[in-house]
């Protein structure tokens, strides 16, 4: 059999075995050493013997080309972000790119590194990884590539409240239905992508048929990652259209199926989104109790993108409690961390609940003040007849 030249040497010094210790007997230490010096090749019974009495896999000998050891690699990568491990997938496509491999390997590993980073809620690193793919399979005039890389960018640009973020899956979904055939898995996941940046700009009803297509585009039950952040959108678009029977029967969904794949910041946005859906049902205590869940989740995960919005959850209720005091301590932490991650749309959202503090006080002239930087229409208005 052909194999990797030195890598017999390799395994038995790393062993820690001398020539003898591998053949045993069974055969001469002269011929290890003819094997390990490339002037024999091993039958596969010899190659078997000496990779058990190594402890190394019979693969590790054999001669693998770049090419093919690329693929393995990347496969690792994408068994890694399957298997629900983000963080290690990183792990894995940082080993594979240090091995240098071709321009188009490297493209696909930057591509599935971005998906991991966007996994864990870092979006900045996700958008670049995916950029940079996409400048190689532009060139290369791989189109389906070119669409999920946009995909991801967009995905990106909706977690750094970027406006852009609609204008890019727009860009991606219409780059995609531009094949023959149209790949459905991938248009499903991009009408997924568009549904969140609907949501984003609160078109609620356009998000909802988004979903809705996404969901029949393809088997999505097949990426129970991607239908459970699809089932979330689909609540807080009901939940805003005052539908809280259909809101809260997807919030349940969303919320099992992150349970099961232990997706911790997206099961603390479920909690949110249930906890949110109960407050607007009178259910104070238990709306406090999911919201405190979500909020730990993100504390132990260390991750602030999207935090604010939990801090204005708690807004919510601590002024439905009447306490004051901790609502305002609280929207006024949730606007510092938004400035700072640079979240304009909660920034908008944190000056809309400071007026609704401020309408609690009875201090008119914040409510006009800090409806003013806020971007609803009639936020004053809003404050004003909220707790009217």
């Amino acid at each position: 059999m052909e194999i990797r030249p030195g890598s017999v040497k390799q395994a038995r010094q790393e062993a820690g075995l001398s020539l003898g210790q591998v053949a045993r007997g069974d055969i001469s230490r002269t011929a290890i050493y003819f094997v390990e010096t490339g002037k024999a090749k091993p039958s596969r019974e010899t190659l078997e013997l000496i990779a058990e009495r190594t402890g190394r896999p019979v693969d590790f000998f054999l001669e693998v080309d770049p090419e093919a050891r690329a693929v393995v690699r990347i496969t690792e990568v994408e068994r890694r972000l399957v298997t629900g491990d983000p963080k290690g997938a990183i792990e894995a496509a940082e080993a594979a790119l240090s091995a240098e491999p071709d321009r188009e390997s490297e493209a696909r590993i930057k591509f599935l590194m971005s998906t991991a980073y966007l996994r864990i809620a870092q979006p900045v690193m996700g958008r670049r990884l995916a950029a940079a793919a996409r400048a190689y399979f532009e060139q290369a005039g791989d189109l389906h590539m070119v669409a999920d890389c946009l995909g991801n960018e967009a995905s990106a640009a909706y977690l750094m409240q970027d406006p852009t973020a609609l204008k890019i899956a727009e860009g991606a979904l219409t780059t995609v239905r531009a094949l023959k055939p149209v790949p459905r898995p991938t248009e499903s996941r991009l009408l997924g992508v568009l549904g969140h940046a609907l949501v984003a700009i609160h078109d609620w009803q356009a998000a909802i048929n988004c979903y809705e297509q996404a969901i029949e585009a393809a088997d999505v039950v097949q990426d129970l990652q991607k239908l459970s952040l699809m089932y979330s959108g689909l609540s807080l678009a009901y939940e805003e259209l005052g539908q809280l029977e259909q809101a809260g029967r997807f919030a349940q969904k969303a919320l099992t199926i992150h349970q099961t794949l232990n997706d911790r910041i997206s099961l603390a946005r479920s909690e949110n989104n249930l906890g949110m859906l109960l407050l607007r049902g009178g259910d104070v205590l238990s709306a406090q109790a999911h919201i405190d869940r979500a909020m730990g989740m993100f504390d132990e995960a260390n991750v602030e993108i999207d935090k604010a919005q939990i801090m204005l959850s708690l807004v919510e209720v601590a002024l439905a409690r009447r306490d004051v005091m901790t609502a305002r301590r609280q929207a006024e932490q949730a606007l510092a961390l938004a400035e700072r991650l640079h979240e304009t749309a909660t920034v908008s959202d944190a000056h809309y609940w400071l007026a609704r503090v401020a309408h609690a006080e009875g201090d008119e002239a914040s409510v006009d003040a800090e409806s003013a930087l806020g971007t609803r229409p009639a936020a004053a208005d809003s404050a004003r007849s909220a707790l009217a």
